[in-house]
């Protein structure tokens, strides 16, 4: 009877056969190394094939042949089932199963994303000293460029970087024409392959990492700060978080200096778009910290928790596990 199999990295549910109970392979969604439990009844494990211990005391199952070729086919074997039953599982499960696949594999793909984007950011303020400032602004306030064309060097994106005109507005004809282009990183899953809005966005303001800029400056302009600047713990200071863009009313472009403003945010997930974090995931957002990990912040999160973590000097005392849950 097949066994309905949870993978304990991504929680993606498939049906697998017998015949592969206490087998390793790797996961269909997050590419994780997976090993079923023992899940056969012992007849059903004997009619498959004997089961037998290898040298060093790990386990598998005895086919006559254990050369390295023949392991291999054995887990591309594991791999198809793996995908089958995942295949299977939609079918008899309908579509709440396919729901969860899809669920887990975006915000697998998103936390990656999101990792990248933090390492390259906490490389861009190792190299300048602060983290690239979230707009580029002229003396005039005119918006010329966002943080994420600025960190396209340190995303593996030096040529699309260079094809792009510094002197120029980032929505002149030559520059918006690379809306099209938009790196990989900054789409929140591979489903969205045609999207041209990121779904990454740094949180700006008052008690954040990118605060106003002094009143001498360009007005609506920021001043960066560095990973040095957080007095809160950095692993529970927020650098960089998933966010839905309000789109209704014009063609959204990655390349739009455009950001979150703490002042205009109530601290509540998913509940309005390009004004609060998340709104790309179910269920709650992807965020990173200065530390550079990634986190899932579940929609249920109290919004004075939210706000607690936006601050990099607030000393509000929040639980060691609060972005963990």
């Amino acid at each position: 009877m097949p066994y309905l199999f949870t993978c304990t990295h991504c929680q993606t549910k498939t049906l697998v056969d017998d015949r592969y109970s206490g087998q390793s392979g790797r996961c269909v969604t997050c590419g994780a190394e997976i090993r079923l439990p023992d899940f056969a009844p012992p007849e059903t494990r004997a009619a498959s094939g004997a089961r037998g211990v290898l040298p060093g005391g790990s386990t598998a199952w005895q086919m006559g042949n254990s050369s390295p070729m023949f392991r291999r086919l054995v887990a591309a074997a594991i791999m198809l089932v793996i995908v089958v039953c995942g295949a299977v599982a939609m079918v008899r499960y309908g579509s709440p199963a396919l729901t969860t696949i899809q669920t887990n594999r975006m915000r697998v793909q998103s936390a990656r994303n999101i990792e990248r984007i933090a390492s390259a950011l906490n490389a861009y303020a190792s190299d300048h000293g602060t983290y690239p400032p979230p707009v580029i602004r002229r003396p005039d306030g005119t918006l010329m460029h966002s943080w994420r064309v600025l960190l396209l060097p340190y995303l593996d994106e030096k040529e699309l970087f260079n094809d792009y005109d510094m002197n120029q507005p980032w929505d002149s004809p030559g520059n918006i024409e690379m809306t099209t282009r938009m790196p990989s990183v900054y789409r929140a899953s591979s489903n969205q392959l045609y999207g041209t809005d990121s779904a990454y966005y740094l949180i700006t303001g008052p008690g954040t990492l990118f605060p106003p800029a002094p009143a001498s400056g360009p007005a609506g302009a920021f001043r960066p700060l560095s990973p040095s600047s957080v007095s809160d713990d950095p692993g529970q200071t927020l650098l960089v978080v998933e966010a839905s863009a309000l789109t209704s009313n014009y063609y959204p472009s990655w390349l739009e200096p455009r950001d979150l403003d703490v002042t205009l945010m109530q601290g509540v997930i998913g509940t309005s778009a390009g004004r609060e974090i998340g709104g790309v995931n179910v269920g709650g957002a992807v965020v990173a910290t200065v530390d550079g990990r990634s986190h899932f912040l579940s929609d249920q999160t109290s919004p004075s928790t939210v706000m607690s973590l936006i601050t990099i000097s607030g000393g509000e005392p929040l639980a060691d596990d609060v972005l963990d849950r």
